[in-house]
C-alpha cells in the first residue's frame, strides 16, 4: 500500500517520466511490429501498472485476510461441550473481504490523487484497479484450492485422513 501511495503522490510530469521509460523500451523493440501510436502504449502501460499493482495488493491482502481469520480469537467461540457455531469467515468470506478492502484503497487512492499537482481522479481507475485486486484474489484462491485438492488426492492415497493433510484450514 505504501508504494501505491507514494506512486500516487508523483506529480504528473514525474509519473510520466517513469512510465516514459518502458514506454521508449517498447517502442524501440516493437516500432517495427507494433501498428499503434506512442499514445496507445502510454496508455496500456500507465493502466496495466494500475492492474498489477492492485492485483499484487489482492494477493497479499487475501493471504492476510485468511490469516487473520483463522488466528483470531474470536467472541463466541469456546472449547466447551455446547460450543456455539464457528463465526470465522469462509474461504469465500476471505476473498470478499480482500477484494473489498483492496476496491475501498482504490477509492481513497483516486481520492488522493486529485490533490497532486497534473494527477485527476478517474472512476476508469478505480474500476482497474478493483479488476487487478479481483484478479490477484482469485489468483491466489485457486492456487490454493489445487494445493489442498492435490494434497487431500494424496491423503487419501497414503491412508492419512484428509482433515489432517489440509493443514486445519477452512474451506
Amino acid at each position: 500500500m505504501a508504494f501505491i501511495f507514494f506512486q500516487s503522490a508523483l506529480p504528473a510530469d514525474l509519473s510520466s517520466q517513469e512510465s516514459g521509460v518502458i514506454v521508449d523500451l517498447i517502442m524501440r523493440f516493437f516500432e517495427s511490429i507494433l501498428p499503434i501510436g506512442r499514445e496507445a502504449i502510454v496508455f496500456a502501460v500507465r493502466k496495466g501498472a494500475h492492474f498489477t499493482e492492485y492485483l499484487i495488493l489482492g494477493a497479499v491482502l487475501v493471504q492476510a485476510v485468511k490469516e487473520w481469520n483463522s488466528e483470531s480469537k474470536l467472541p463466541g467461540v469456546s472449547s466447551g461441550a455446547e460450543a456455539a457455531p464457528d463465526p470465522r469467515m469462509s474461504a469465500a468470506g476471505c476473498a470478499l473481504a480482500a477484494w473489498l478492502i483492496g476496491t475501498a484503497y482504490a477509492v481513497t487512492d483516486e481520492f488522493h490523487q486529485s490533490f497532486v499537482p497534473g494527477r485527476s481522479c478517474e472512476l476508469r481507475d478505480v474500476m482497474i484497479d478493483s479488476c487487478g485486486v479481483l484478479t490477484g484474489v482469485l489468483l491466489v484462491t485457486l492456487v490454493e484450492w489445487i494445493r489442498r485438492a492435490k494434497e487431500q488426492r494424496q491423503g487419501e492415497a497414503g491412508g492419512v485422513p484428509a482433515a489432517e493433510s489440509s493443514r486445519g484450514r477452512r474451506e
